[in-house]
């Protein structure tokens, strides 16, 4: 009867109408739920959007609204170096992740990880960064293992370090996870990381190793579809289907919005070209994780076995640098929309030459200028007139107030800014800059 009552009425938005499905019995509940989600799309065709993504469609201006998706900051507020990076992708594979609402439509559905106020799916901050250095280790450090000396491999963790932090299970007493994996990967480096670390941040050899954020800072990504997945075990016996499980995912051609910003706070009071050297240099470095990162290693679950990798060519793509002695080549300021003003007018309380004697007074016109002029001209100068006894004649005898330097507009600093349209060229900006060109 509830059920009847649900799909002749339904109650609320499709996100609540998904959080009724869990009363509902597991093969009702799966068919309302793979209408909600997926529609009536087939792979390849043009059918309207499920319900669901609808919704979604919906809700993203609210969510552009409260600035949810960032847009590149002020950077007189931060520190010589800083730089900020965004582009949107389109997924290649779908991307699948896991959520943590215990009670969703039923056994057989595994929920996409969505926000927990708008319900769209998203990827957390926390996930890019962390495979952003899984990334970058596996690039830099695991697979050319065998090519770096123990100080040349101490030098580049200390350099991901830096960017992103503690490493992960890095404990007085207790070392476990990246920090255990990368001191047996190379163990004769750990001596040399360690004394690296304590001295760019003058730590005491006797003390442990100081804890500390990382320079980047990631932001979540917002998708702009939903989709579903089938897995249908097949039984060994009948060789027939049994009890297929739902997947959640958002479907290849989702877009969504990478963002992220790097802050060096540790390098305040360093020489600006030791800043600006060491900012490059991880700009670099990370165009390289991000490249791998997107179009080779995925960032998704089940991505070994191909899902959530992206495509090469991006939009929107844009990378801002706070640097000085390097600024983006003059651009023309776009022609502001003039007020409108009176005919007898040249600017905001200003009159026209012809109608001003030589010292700036009003110029009465006599009778025989009056009769040669035609009826308009007559009504302008009778309005000129009329403003100048109203309000010109009070602001010409006003004296002028002296401009002091501090009212004067301070000129806005211009910041390095280069846009791409796929990730191989925002590589080749990175390392533009970084061998000293400009891009």
């Amino acid at each position: 009867m509830i059920y009847d009552l649900y799909v002749t009425k339904p109650q609320g938005d499709v996100t609540t109408q998904l959080r009724l499905l869990v009363t509902e019995e597991g093969k009702r509940a799966t068919g309302k739920f793979v209408t909600l989600v997926h529609g009536e799309r087939q792979k390849d065709d043009k059918l309207p959007p499920s319900q669901y993504d609808r919704y979604i469609e919906n809700i993203m201006p609210t969510l552009a609204s409260l600035h949810l998706k960032p847009t590149d900051p002020d950077f007189s507020l931060f520190p010589p170096g800083s730089w900020f990076l965004q582009f949107e992708f389109t997924l290649a594979k779908p991307w699948m992740s896991k959520d943590d609402d215990p009670f969703y439509v039923a056994a057989s559905v595994n929920p996409v990880r969505k926000d927990k106020v708008f319900k769209v799916p998203f990827m957390a901050a926390s996930s890019w960064k962390g495979l952003l250095r899984w990334t970058l280790m596996h690039i830099r450090l695991t697979q050319k293992n065998n090519e770096l000396s123990p100080q040349r491999f101490a030098q580049e963790r200390f350099v991901q370090t830096l960017l992103f932090g503690d490493e992960q299970g890095e404990e007085p007493g207790r070392v476990k996870g990246f920090a255990e994996y990368l001191n047996a990967l190379n163990p004769e480096a750990r001596a040399e990381y360690e004394r690296l670390l304590r001295r760019h941040f003058g730590v005491d050899p006797k003390d442990p190793l100081p804890h500390h954020s990382g320079r980047l800072y990631f932001y979540p990504t917002f998708f702009d579809q939903i989709d579903v997945e089938v897995i249908n075990p097949h039984s060994r016996q009948t060789r027939a289907g049994i009890n297929p499980i739902y997947l959640e995912c958002v479907p290849e051609g989702a877009k969504g919005t990478f963002s992220l910003l790097y802050v060096p706070f540790d390098l305040i009071g360093r020489n600006q070209a030791e800043i600006k050297e060491q900012a490059l240099a991880d700009l670099q470095l990370v165009a390289e994780g991000i490249e791998a990162l997107f179009l080779t290693y995925g960032f998704s679950a089940k991505r070994t076995s191909g899902y959530g990798v992206a495509k090469e060519n991006v939009e929107n793509g844009f990378v801002c640098l706070r640097m000085e002695g390097i600024s983006p080549p003059p651009v023309a300021p776009s022609p502001a929309a003039e007020p409108s003003l009176p005919k007898y007018l040249q600017a905001p309380g200003k009159l026209k030459d012809e109608y001003l004697n030589p010292d700036g007074t009003f110029r009465e016109r006599s009778q025989a200028e009056l009769a040669k002029m035609s009826k308009s001209q007559r009504q302008e100068y009778e309005k000129a007139k009329k403003w100048w006894e109203r309000e010109g004649k009070a602001l010409a005898e006003k004296p002028a107030e002296p401009v002091l330097p501090e009212q004067l507009p301070k000129p806005q600093p211009q910041w390095l800014k280069r846009e791409f349209s796929s990730l191989d060229e925002l590589l080749s900006i990175a390392e533009n800059l970084a061998q000293g060109g400009e891009a």
